[in-house]
C-alpha cells in the first residue's frame, strides 16, 4: 500500500527549476533503455550546477511515465520533476542547506527510503556533492546502499570520487560527465568576463576544465589566479616526480588552512583535466592515483593536521 504522506524534499526551500533535461552519459542511457541500470550511481564533474542538473535529469528518466532512456519532459511526472515537486524525488544539497548532511538529516533520509513511493513505481534520492558527507554519515548509508529496497535508486554526485569512503565507492557505478565544449565555454566566458584578449581567454579555457564560471573567475580574481598557478606548479611537480617543486609551490599557502584546503581541491580539478595532463605528459593512470592520494590528505586538513606535513606526504606519494 502506498503512503499518502509525501517523501521529504531536501533543497532548502524544496524548490528548484530545470528548463529541460540535460544529456546523460551514453552508458547510462543504454542501461536505462535495457532496464539494467544499477541502483546506485555516482556522477563526477567539477561543476556543481552541471552535476545537480544532470542528476535531476537522470531522476526524471527514472520517474518518467513513458519509461524510456531519457525523461520525456511532457508527462505529469516529468513536469513535477522539472519544477521540484515530485514527491518521490529527494534532493540533498549542502549548498542549499549547510546542515543537510548532519547525522539526524541522514537518518531521516534512511528512514524515508524504507517507505513505499507515493506516485511512481520507484523513488530516487540525489545526494549532491556527496563527498561532503562526513565519514559517519557515509557509514550510516552503507547498509541501505548495499541492500536497498527494490524500488529505490541512489544518485551520488561528486567533484572528486576518491573523497568517498572506499566502502561506499566500491558499491556505486561511477560516470565522469564530459565538460562543456570549447566554443560554448569561450562564449560564456566572454559574457561573464568581457574585455579580455583571446590569449587570456584561451589560457583560462585550458585550466578551467570546461567550466565557464571557473574560467571567468580565473580572468577576474587575483586570489584564484594565484591558487591555480600554485596548483599547476604542484601538478608539474607530480608529473616530473619532483618533490621539491611541490613543496615550494605549496609553502606560501600553508599559513591559511582554508586556502590550503582549496589549493588541494584545485589540484584535484587540474589532475582531472585531460588538456593539462597532456600538456605536462602526465598519464591518466598516474593522475587518478594522485587524485586518490589527495582524499586522505584533505581529511587530514579537516582534522587540523600540520599543513607542512600534509605537503610532505603529497610530495613523497608523488614520487611513487
Amino acid at each position: 500500500m502506498k503512503s499518502s504522506k509525501p517523501l521529504h524534499g531536501f533543497t532548502g526551500s524544496r524548490r528548484y527549476t530545470l528548463p529541460g533535461a540535460l544529456p546523460l552519459p551514453h552508458p547510462v542511457t543504454a542501461a536505462l533503455a535495457a532496464g539494467r541500470l544499477t541502483h546506485a550511481l555516482c556522477l563526477e564533474a567539477p561543476s556543481p550546477a552541471l552535476l545537480r542538473d544532470t542528476a535531476i535529469s537522470l531522476a526524471g528518466a527514472l520517474l518518467c511515465r513513458k519509461g524510456g532512456a531519457a525523461m520525456c519532459g511532457d508527462c505529469p511526472a516529468c513536469r513535477k520533476v522539472l519544477v521540484g515537486e515530485h514527491p518521490d524525488l529527494m534532493l540533498y544539497d549542502p549548498e542549499e542547506n549547510k546542515d543537510i548532511y548532519k547525522k539526524d538529516s541522514v537518518r531521516d533520509l534512511r528512514a524515508d527510503l524504507y517507505r513505499t513511493p507515493v506516485e511512481a513505481a520507484r523513488k530516487v534520492a540525489i545526494l549532491q556533492l556527496a563527498e561532503r558527507l562526513p565519514a559517519e554519515g557515509q557509514n550510516l548509508l552503507l547498509k541501505i546502499i548495499e541492500e536497498p529496497p527494490v524500488d529505490t535508486f541512489f544518485i551520488f554526485t561528486v567533484q572528486n570520487r576518491y573523497r568517498l569512503l572506499p566502502t561506499v565507492l566500491s558499491r556505486v557505478t561511477c560516470y565522469a560527465l564530459p565538460p562543456a565544449g570549447a566554443e560554448d565555454c569561450l562564449r560564456r566566458m566572454r559574457e561573464l568576463a568581457p574585455g579580455h584578449t583571446e590569449e587570456e581567454l584561451n589560457r583560462a579555457l585550458l585550466r578551467c576544465g570546461g567550466i565557464p564560471e571557473t574560467g571567468a573567475a580565473l580572468l577576474k580574481d587575483p586570489a584564484i589566479q594565484k591558487r591555480y598557478a600554485a596548483a599547476e606548479e604542484m601538478l608539474a611537480g607530480l608529473a616530473m616526480g619532483n618533490g621539491y617543486r611541490i613543496l615550494a609551490a605549496a609553502a606560501p599557502m600553508e599559513r591559511d588552512r582554508a586556502g590550503y584546503t582549496a589549493l588541494l581541491e584545485t589540484l584535484g580539478e587540474l589532475l582531472a583535466n585531460p588538456a593539462l595532463r597532456e600538456m605536462y605528459n602526465l598519464p591518466g593512470r598516474t593522475a587518478a592515483r594522485c587524485r586518490a592520494a589527495l582524499a586522505p590528505l584533505l581529511q587530514m586538513c579537516e582534522r587540523n593536521a600540520h599543513l607542512p606535513l600534509v605537503t610532505a606526504l603529497l610530495a613523497e606519494r608523488g614520487k611513487r
